[in-house]
């Protein structure tokens, strides 16, 4: 079956079709309509350098469009981390849509706690993005923002009253510098040009 893709994820070897690699924009869209090189192991499945513990989970979003998520905010943060990395947006809006792991990640509802996000924030770089309360487009905002910085820059969100200014702060903690955007696409270029530079440092 010409359909069939072997895939190695960090020693685990997992079997799927093609199309359910390339159903939705991302990593294996990209990997396997391309034309980009590819490592493989010794029985020429697809090597990926990544934990397979919860792949699977990721296969049946790729499969269905949908997935049953755990009831541990630690667990779902981990599966919010792979979507991340193999650039499925729609996974990531799922996972950070579960109430519980919003009141326990990203969202402050104060200045206060906003100040102590960024003062406890372990990584050199924060996204502080304002949304305008009670709008149903948070979870796109969300998943759009922490696609943009992956792994490289800490985001918060804070809700804001309509009419107030609504928009995105970034704070690069290494260069002591403060930058604002009406909105992500208006920062983009910046936390871009951040995370190269971290990647080359």
């Amino acid at each position: 079956m010409t359909d069939l893709v072997k895939l190695n994820v960090g020693g685990t070897i997992f079997q799927t079709s093609k199309s359910t690699l390339t159903k939705f924009d991302g990593f294996f869209k990209t990997l396997l309509e391309t034309g980009i090189s590819v490592t493989k192991d010794d029985s020429d499945a697809v090597f990926i350098d990544r934990s397979p513990k919860n792949f699977e989970k990721v296969l049946d979003f790729m499969r269905d469009g949908d997935v049953a998520l755990p009831e541990s905010p630690e667990n779902v943060k981990e599966i919010q981390k792979e979507a991340q990395f193999y650039l499925l947006e729609g996974l990531v809006k799922l996972c950070i849509s579960k109430p519980e792991v919003q009141k326990k990640s990203f969202l402050v509802d104060s200045n206060d706690e906003l100040g102590r996000f960024i003062a406890e924030s372990k990584k050199n770089a924060v996204l502080v993005v304002f949304y305008e309360s009670g709008r149903d487009t948070v979870s796109e905002i969300v998943a759009k923002a922490l696609m943009l910085c992956g792994d490289k820059v800490d985001v918060c969100f804070k809700p804001c009253e309509e009419k107030q200014w609504s928009g995105c702060i970034f704070h690069d903690k290494i260069n002591n510098q403060t930058s604002n955007g009406v909105d992500l696409n208006g920062i983009r270029k910046i936390i871009s040009s951040f995370i190269g530079n971290s990647d080359n440092s």
